[in-house]
Formats: structure tokens, C-alpha cells, sequence
């Protein structure tokens, strides 16, 4: 209590604190700090040196936080650098936590109050990046009931960067997510393998089979090189922006959309019929794509470092030189895929047997449609198709899943982009005009004319619908 005005002020003026640690951070400062017990009568602990403290441990919210400075002391002074600690404490160091929402009040207000007790011009937490909860197949995580995977189960199923791309891209950092293994597959093969990997490995291949695996020199780039490249500076620079916000959900779709605009620009530009006609197009084609597979390679290190690592290892590059991008005839090494699909049958959930006859629906036949409120974030047409719109949809949570629909002949595509629509999301994938359709858009059709089901008032994406 003593240090209130001084933590409220705190609290008020981090801007960077997220909203759930600064609200809750203030209402209960706002509500009146209780004195609080410093020891606690168990054995287990730290021993209480105070006088009259005897058989008592000290409560370990008050030591653990403080265990943070001793541990960068060890560290350092195992180095043989015993003053180097301080950089990480005092003088304009940025000190961050990585949390869960229930271990907010230790680092917002425990801690900074424990530090400024000190005296001695301990630099307060920078920001606390607290989460909400992540549940295991709508259910809480549980080891005595067995809901949940642990970590040395899950590195013996799949390689460590399918889970860490799938788990920061869904990490709860507005609201409790839910991991599923139809999310997981959904990352996995529609992100990493078909987007990501897909343009990598097509360029990288590419390359190869008509530039002998050497970067060419374009004689001049088109407006459309241009723009690519300068999606690839934005991406950067929104990648580092919302980095440094802690918004890590949003780094990761920051990625994905870079590799999905790189598979587009490849797919439009078609080296495959320049580079008999037209090789120095065909060159400035592969010298853009170099360029941004080197920049994924950047943006991927502190999300999926293994991955990031196998990418510059096929581009013969440092991290430091692929910061500097791809010179003119750098030779790249043979590629090897990156990811690979994986199935269902993989994830050890068995898919229900037998189906029903067909007759009157019951409340788990509308259940297993999955529908759900989705929110429409990318509209394009789809060259050669008289109707077809390729239309990505937010479906809360990190997911993001795409649609081919036959609406351009009622729709413009700014009438459908940032409107709430109902999806059938738990559909089996199909291909049209060779574009996956992962989900089904539900629209009401009269005398030809349709109109896409909306919700009346406006709810989250992902919201169900019974």
C-alpha cells in the first residue's frame, strides 16, 4: 500500500502494458492495496531470516520475482563478468515479461513495488505481454484428467516448428483461444506447406532447372517487380512495428500474407512461359522472388528459427548477409522442401464412423457443420472466371481460410470486404480453377439473385452459430 500513487502513475502512463494487465493492475490499486504476508508457515521454500520468522518460508511470490535480478547476476559473474548484469536492470534497459493473465498482479504491481522498495534506480518492467487462456478442444488443460498434449508427446508426433507457428498464431492475446487439430492442420498444410513452403521451394527450384542456381541480374524491373519488392519492404517494417507491440498473432499473419502475395506475383508473372521467350523477364521475376525468400527467411528467425535457418542454408547465406538481401549471382544450394502435409490420421483423432441415414437433422448434425461467423478480409477476382471471387475470411482466433464463390455477379468486391458473413467451416477441402476452397460462404437465393447470410448485430469472428 505504501507505494499505490506511485504504481497507479506506473501503470497509468505504460501505454505498452496490454489492456488486460493494465486494467486489472488499476482497479485493484484503484480498489486499495492490503498488506500482504511475507512468509507463509510451510517448510518447503526459502527460510525467513526475520526476527520472530522462525519455521517460516518466505511467501514465493515475493522471492520468485526477484529471483529475475539474482539469476542475471549468476549468469554474468559465471561469465567472469560480474558487473555486466546491471546493462540488463538499470539505465534505460527495456525489461519484458512474457505471461499468462494470472500472474499478472506479480509483475505489474509486486515486483515494480519490490524495486522501487530498493532505492537504488531499478528500471520498472517495460511491458508485460500477458495472454488470456488457451484451452486444448474447448476444454482447460488438464494432466490428471489427460486433456491436453505435452510438450515431449508433441516433438515425437511433428517437427517443433509446426507447433510453434501454430501455437503463436492463435497464441490468446485478446481473448481465450482454443487450440484443435483441425487449427493445426489447417496451419500446417494450408500455411506453411501451400503458402509458405510452396513459394519458396517453386522459386528455389526454379532457379535451378534455368538459371543453373544462380541469382541473375535483371536488365529492368516492371511496375509489378517494383511493387513486390515494395511489399516486401512494408511487410518488414509492419513485421518489426508489430514485433515490438508484443502482438506476435499478428507478426505471424503478417508472414503468411507476405508468402501469399509472393506465390501470387510468382503465379501471375509466369517465368515458366518468359523464360523461353523473354529470359531477362523471367530473370528479374527470379531476382525478385531471391530477394523475398531472403526476407521470409528474416521474418521467420523469431518465429520458427529451424525453418528460418534451412531456408538460408538453401540460399548459402548468413543471417547477417540475408539482412543485407540477395546479391546478383549468389549460387544457391539444390532445395529440399521445407514442410510437408500431414493427415488427420497423423494427429491420432479418429474421424467418426458411419454416417447417418438421411432424414430429420438433430442438433450434432448442425454441429458438425461448424458454422461459425467469419469475417471477409480479402476479396479477388479469379482470372479466367466469369463468377468466381477467391475470397479469405477471418474466422477468429489466427484462422484464416479461404473461399471460391460464385458472387462477382452480385456482389462488388467492396461490398463484400470487412462484412460479417456464415460459413460451413468444418467442410472438406476442394479445388476450383486450381484454388483451394476451405470453407463454404451460406447466401439465400431467390429468382437467381443471392444474398449472403450476415448476422444482425455485430459479433466476433469465430462466434458460433446454432
Amino acid at each position: 500500500p505504501q507505494f499505490s500513487s506511485e504504481l497507479e502513475k506506473y501503470v497509468e502512463e505504460n501505454r505498452r502494458l496490454p489492456e488486460n494487465a493494465r486494467n486489472f493492475s488499476l482497479k485493484l490499486i484503484r480498489e486499495g492495496l492490503k498488506p500482504r504476508s511475507l512468509t507463509r508457515d510451510v517448510v518447503w521454500g526459502i527460510p525467513a531470516p526475520f526476527p520472530g520468522a522462525q519455521g517460516k518460508t518466505i511467501y514465493v511470490w515475493m522471492e520468485a520475482v526477484l529471483g529475475y535480478i539474482s539469476a542475471t547476476i549468476e549468469y554474468f559473474r559465471l561469465k567472469g563478468e560480474e558487473e555486466k548484469w546491471r546493462d540488463y536492470w538499470f539505465d534505460g534497459a527495456r525489461i519484458v515479461f512474457f505471461i499468462g493473465k494470472d500472474n499478472i498482479p506479480f509483475h505489474t504491481i509486486i515486483l515494480p513495488a519490490l524495486l522501487m522498495a530498493s532505492g537504488e534506480g531499478y528500471e520498472l518492467p517495460w511491458t508485460v505481454s500477458s495472454t488470456e487462456f488457451l484451452m486444448f478442444e474447448g476444454k482447460k488443460f488438464s494432466k490428471s484428467q489427460r486433456v491436453g498434449i505435452w510438450i515431449d508427446e508433441a516433438l515425437k508426433m511433428f517437427p517443433v516448428d509446426y507447433w510453434r507457428y501454430t501455437l503463436l498464431s492463435i497464441r490468446p492475446e485478446v481473448r481465450d483461444t482454443n487450440f484443435t487439430w483441425e487449427i493445426f492442420l489447417e496451419k500446417v498444410n494450408s500455411d506453411l506447406n501451400d503458402t509458405v513452403g510452396n513459394f519458396i521451394h517453386r522459386a528455389l527450384t526454379f532457379l535451378c532447372r534455368h538459371f543453373n542456381c544462380q541469382v541473375p541480374s535483371p536488365p529492368a524491373l516492371d511496375s509489378y517487380d517494383r511493387k513486390m519488392l515494395e511489399e516486401v519492404e512494408e511487410a518488414k517494417e509492419a513485421f518489426n512495428r508489430i514485433l515490438g507491440q508484443m502482438r506476435i498473432q499478428q507478426a505471424v499473419q503478417a508472414v503468411a500474407d507476405l508468402a501469399r502475395k509472393a506465390n501470387k506475383y510468382f503465379n501471375d508473372k509466369e517465368p515458366w512461359k518468359t523464360v523461353s521467350r523473354r529470359r531477362d523477364e523471367a530473370a528479374a521475376t527470379l531476382n525478385v522472388s531471391l530477394q523475398t525468400v531472403a526476407a521470409l527467411s528474416i521474418l521467420l528467425e523469431p518465429l520458427i528459427p529451424g525453418t528460418a535457418e534451412a531456408i538460408r542454408r538453401s540460399l548459402n547465406l548468413s543471417l547477417q548477409e540475408a539482412l543485407k538481401g540477395v546479391s546478383e549471382g549468389l549460387k544457391i544450394g539444390r532445395p529440399q522442401p521445407l514442410f510437408r502435409k500431414i493427415s488427420r490420421e497423423e494427429t491420432g483423432v479418429k474421424p467418426e464412423k458411419g454416417e447417418k441415414e438421411v432424414g430429420e437433422a438433430t442438433p450434432e448434425d448442425l454441429e458438425k457443420l461448424g458454422l461459425k461467423v467469419a469475417k471477409i478480409v480479402e476479396v479477388e477476382a479469379v482470372p479466367r472466371a466469369k463468377k468466381l471471387y477467391r475470397i479469405r475470411l477471418d474466422l477468429g482466433g489466427g484462422m484464416v481460410k479461404q473461399t471460391v464463390a460464385g458472387l462477382k455477379e452480385h456482389y462488388k468486391p467492396e461490398e463484400l470486404l470487412g462484412k460479417l458473413v456464415v460459413v460451413v467451416s468444418n467442410m472438406k477441402p476442394a479445388e476450383l480453377m486450381g484454388l483451394r476452397s476451405e470453407v463454404m460462404l451460406l447466401a439465400a437465393v431467390e429468382e437467381g439473385k443471392a444474398a449472403i447470410l450476415t448476422p444482425e448485430k455485430p459479433v466476433k469472428p469465430g462466434s458460433r452459430v446454432y
